[in-house]
């Protein structure tokens, strides 16, 4: 029996019912220039969606690494027009920076944003150096 093209593509599930729980915050970050020849971010068109948030497999992680474009998480959302790689998210007091996106099935239902995990001094991280770990003892 021969395999039609529709067979051989790749169909990504929709989220179930209920998976969309985790409530994300989003944000177009745009850097503009600063007095001392820095820059200072600035974001617009900021919103609140329901996602999904899965991490990346070990493998998908290093191979992210090995072209120099680190995927650490996948956000799921309801279908939006207009994001670009611009936006960041940041969800439970973390920032991450949208990598890439695509549309599911390209059905205009559902988006699977690639990010990166980073760090914001603006934003508090739990963790960190306040002296009681285990390295400074």
């Amino acid at each position: 029996m021969a395999i039609r093209l529709a067979q051989t593509s790749a169909l990504y599930q929709f989220p179930d019912p209920g998976e969309l729980r985790h409530k994300v915050f989003l944000r177009k970050r745009i850097d503009l220039p600063a007095a001392d020849m820095g820059t200072v971010s600035s974001y617009s068109e900021t919103f609140w969606t329901k996602a999904r948030v899965r991490q990346v497999s070990a493998t998908t992680w290093y191979e992210s690494v090995q072209i120099n474009q680190v995927i650490t998480h996948y956000f799921t959302i309801r279908f939006r027009s207009g994001l670009t790689s611009d936006y960041e998210i940041v969800h439970k007091e973390k920032v991450y920076a949208v990598k890439r996106f695509r549309d599911l099935n390209e059905a205009g239902k559902y988006m699977l944003l690639e990010c990166e995990q980073l760090t914001d001094e603006s934003i508090p991280l739990r963790g960190g150096n306040d002296g009681n770990s285990l390295f400074t003892r």
